[in-house]
């Protein structure tokens, strides 16, 4: 990975959420691997940011469960098992069903053109093929209904599982196909949501999770064969 990807402004806004936000993205893209070792007086050099802000940053991302702190070994890239990709696909389709299903049917219409504008640069992203583009669309799509209902419950479950669930959708978006696939699935959620028919809106989003789901774990499955057939 070249410095640059890693690398701050001179002066951010606010450099501590600066440092966390683009260690996280560098994970959840892949630039660090699972089980890659994050070492603190690297990333100093490679951010130009003090020990103190590189230490609070990985104390959160450790709070969301992207690293894990190992005996000996220190911070590293979690381990995602397939279990819990399994997991984490079911406990999202319930919660993002609820979520559009009150968004269709609670929204203002300026809610849901506001909806559609990011929709529309999640499809542009989509037809490029730019991934982290596409993982951050997606999220501010998922984002902006929660923002909308303000169901404090829904936000704040989803919230803890972000950074998990966009490390997983990577895993998805690798296998050939699904990326078109999931485009067509959500688009029917965008139309569905813009009649307002919260229950289709809600069957057409679970839909486009489970799908997501299977092919998660199916590059999850190549991923694990191809390690085993290289030792």
């Amino acid at each position: 990975m070249t410095a640059d990807i890693l690398r701050l402004a001179e002066i951010p806004q606010l450099r501590r959420d600066q440092v966390l936000e683009r260690l996280r993205d560098a994970i959840i893209a892949g630039h660090f691997k699972p089980g890659d070792r994050l070492i603190e007086r690297e990333l100093c050099e490679r951010m130009g940011v003090s020990r103190t802000s590189i230490r609070e940053a990985l104390r959160h991302l450790e709070a969301q469960h992207l690293i894990q702190v190992e005996p000996r070994r220190g911070p590293v890239v979690t381990r995602v098992t397939r279990k819990q990709v399994a997991e984490i696909y079911e406990v999202r389709a319930l919660l993002e069903a609820a979520l559009v299903r009150r968004f269709a049917e609670t929204a203002t219409n300026a809610d849901i053109t506001a909806l559609r504008r990011i929709y529309e640069n999640l499809r542009q992203a989509r037809s490029s093929g730019d991934v982290p583009r596409i993982v951050t669309l997606t999220k501010r799509f998922i984002e902006h209904m929660m923002d909308v209902v303000d169901h404090e419950l829904i936000g704040d479950m989803l919230r803890k599982l972000t950074a998990r669930i966009s490390v997983v959708r990577v895993l998805a978006i690798a296998v050939p196909g699904r990326l078109e696939e999931s485009g067509r699935e959500l688009a029917i959620v965008m139309e569905a949501i813009e009649r307002r028919d919260g229950d289709l809106a809600a069957r057409s989003l679970t839909t486009y999770v489970l799908n997501a789901a299977e092919a998660a774990l199916k590059r999850f499955d190549e991923t694990e064969q191809q390690t085993k057939d290289a030792e």
